[in-house]
């Protein structure tokens, strides 16, 4: 059964569950014939709006969904992996209201792409961070999910002739893909977990009915890291890419006062030097070679306003602004008299040095 152009709306915020959810009519209109395989194409809250409400007449989807014959769930993913887990996460989501094994969902990542997949949480840009993730696609990857699920039990009721029901959970899991195409089951079944009371609506599952979300998992993206097979960023080699690699200046503010590239443009396989405000930038064929061009560049800084600002007076700054008054998260109970009468009391200072957010990959 292959659906290219059903669009929901689920997920824009403040939208009710009877807004948010695919009619059963409609989705036995869409989902009559049943084939191969299923394709479901969601508008998920990733795509820059403005880009979406001029695009509006020409559809293109910013999430997929495909299920293979075999039963082989393929999500596109709009997120990196940066250890928090995504890779695992994010699939459960869709596996926990499709009913099927967390193993059955593999990622195929999502192309470059803000006008498809910018992040709405970090202002439309294509990107990954700040514990943005889980809470973008928490409620709508679960609709997709339900979506799914409902589109495929209704195919397959339509094809196993089964009448004024829907395939059991029971069913749904333990019969394969071709099993349920080709074997007629006819049994008294409940109505799925993905419609609501009138049989209108798809709904979610209640936190009381997850069998995934919230239980131990195995993290899908670990044995490729163990046994060598995961492309990292700095693995990716596109056809005549080159490499580069910059110093920049050690101080907040510094900037490139002069620059003698002589020697580094003589070294073998050093393309061009890229001078920036803050930085020189080496390009070359490979890594060796911006290195040892990185390595003959002889720069001259201007440190400018911080080019005797350190640590400790960093931390000294720091310990006098915990002196004066700050802004109250919450207030309970009384500390001024708790201290007071307290018979130990244990006063420690802890520091921990600036430190970058930045990936562990070669300069």
């Amino acid at each position: 059964m292959i659906l290219d152009r059903l669009t929901s709306l689920a997920a824009a915020p403040g939208r009710s569950p009877s807004t948010n959810g695919l009619s059963r009519r409609g989705l036995l209109q869409a989902g009559a014939a049943a084939g191969g395989g299923l394709l479901l194409s969601l508008s998920l809250p990733f795509a820059n709006r403005d880009a979406e409400a001029a695009d509006a007449e020409a559809f293109s989807p910013n999430a997929l969904i495909r299920i293979d014959g075999d039963g082989q769930v393929i999500l596109t993913m709009p997120y990196v992996e940066m250890g928090q887990g995504t890779y695992t996460s994010i699939p459960m989501l869709i596996a926990e209201e499709l009913e099927v094994d967390l193993t059955q969902v593999r990622l195929e990542h999502a192309s470059p792409d803000e006008k498809l997949y910018g992040n709405p949480l970090l202002g439309g840009v294509q990107g990954t961070g700040g514990s943005t993730a889980i809470r973008a696609v928490w409620k709508p990857m679960r609709q997709a999910g339900a979506i799914a699920r409902t589109m495929l039990v209704a195919a397959a009721a339509k094809t196993l002739e089964c009448r004024s029901c829907v395939l059991s959970h029971a069913t749904w899991r333990s019969a394969s893909h071709a099993d349920r195409k080709k074997r007629q089951i006819r049994r008294s079944c409940r109505r799925c977990s993905t419609h609501d009371r009138s049989g209108d609506a798809v709904a979610l599952k209640q936190p009381k009915d997850f069998r995934l979300i919230g239980t131990p998992a195995k993290r899908l993206d670990a044995p490729s890291k163990v046994n060598g097979t995961a492309v990292f960023g700095i693995d990716v080699r596109p056809p005549g890419v080159k490499i580069a690699t910059l110093a920049q200046s050690l101080v907040f503010g510094g900037r490139v006062k002069s620059v003698d590239d002589a020697a580094a443009k003589a070294v073998k396989g050093v393309r061009q030097i890229v001078r920036l405000d803050d930085a020189v930038a080496v390009v070359a064929d490979h890594m060796g070679a911006a290195k040892k061009g990185l390595a003959a560049l002889v720069i001259e800084w201007d440190d400018g306003l911080h080019a005797k600002l350190s640590t400790d007076d960093i931390l000294l700054e720091v310990e006098r602004a915990t002196l004066n008054s700050g802004r109250v998260a919450q207030d309970a109970g009384n500390v001024v008299k708790a201290m007071a009468s307290a018979v130990t009391k244990v006063e420690a200072t802890y520091q921990v040095p600036f430190l970058a957010h930045a990936t562990m990959e070669s300069r």
